[in-house]
């Protein structure tokens, strides 16, 4: 009882404490943030948009494309603020982005597709807010894509299959208890067959995925099927104790990383759940490897 009062009082001292520490390091590293920049046609296409003082020292720089979750049907990039802050307090500039939602509305009309091109468009669209802004010297050329759950199924997705075509260099990607793998063997019948119904809009059957007349669905929405010697560098944390997004995710990525030699890191928070809380040393240690793929790429 002891340790456990012990290792939750910790907790609580970490948290009460980042937002004194964020707070300090805002104002060493200072940033202006430009709320709700418009990046398409829809209401949902905004994004928050931080660029540090850092960015104008540099010959050229890279953009952190945010991506907040919520099982591709909720959330809001008001999620992210916090993480955001503390990238751009490093001195990043960081793009935290909504998209279109999945709703029961849209059920028939939905396609995961949709929100890939919204993320080619907010990558388009911090090239050229610079120049609206009258800002000189940023030369935004490159990209880290970045998500928490859905939006890291989202991140890495994007960052696998459109590497060859997005508007700026992909230089790598990080996953926070991201889906990766939506077939059966990670998921179970049942939730593979809703995570593809909202997905694609397509009905599967349980006799489809016996028979293999879906795995093309299933491929076409699992960044782990996109994997191959280009891929960029990723870093991983998943909970072990994730009821949310199996863990099994974090493997069938492990396993096709090396597969195919591409870099990685992968931080396994044995006792976490969706939240990713349970292990703050190790939870610290991801954003410590964040700031050496940032400084890397």
């Amino acid at each position: 009882m002891r340790k456990i009062l012990k290792y939750l009082s910790g907790l609580l001292i970490a948290v009460l404490l980042l937002p004194i520490l964020w707070g300090l390091l805002g104002y060493f590293f200072a940033y202006t943030l430009y709320r709700d920049v418009s990046y398409g046609e829809k209401e949902v296409n905004v994004m928050d948009v931080y660029i540090p003082g850092a960015a104008y020292k540099r010959e050229s720089n890279g953009v952190i494309l945010f991506i907040h979750g919520g099982s591709w049907s909720g959330g809001d990039k008001a999620d992210e603020t916090i993480r955001c802050r503390l990238l751009a307090s490093q001195g990043y500039i960081v793009a935290n982005v909504n998209y279109t939602l999945w709703s029961e509305e849209t059920a028939d009309t939905y396609h995961v597709s949709q929100v890939l091109d919204e993320l080619d468009a907010a990558l388009l669209q911090v090239q050229k807010f610079a120049d609206q802004m009258g800002i000189d010297g940023l030369n935004v050329n490159k990209a880290a894509i970045v998500g928490y759950s859905a939006g890291a199924h989202l991140a890495m997705l994007y960052a696998y299959s459109r590497a060859e075509t997005a508007p700026m260099d992909i230089v790598f990607a990080a996953s926070m208890a991201g889906p990766a793998d939506i077939s059966p063997e990670v998921w179970g019948e049942e939730m593979s067959i809703r995570v593809a119904r909202r997905l694609t809009g397509v009905e599967i059957s349980p006799e489809m995925l016996r028979s293999g007349e879906a795995d093309e669905i299933l491929a076409s929405i699992s960044p782990v099927s996109f994997i191959d010697e280009n891929t960029p560098p990723t870093l991983l944390m998943q909970g072990g104790k994730d009821t949310v997004v199996p863990p099994a995710n974090a493997d069938s990525l492990v396993e096709k990383f090396t597969a195919h030699g591409v870099p990685y890191d992968y931080i396994h928070l044995e006792n976490s759940d969706h939240s990713l809380l349970q292990n703050p040393i190790k939870h610290a240690k991801f954003y410590g490897m964040l700031f050496d793929y940032c400084e890397r790429y």
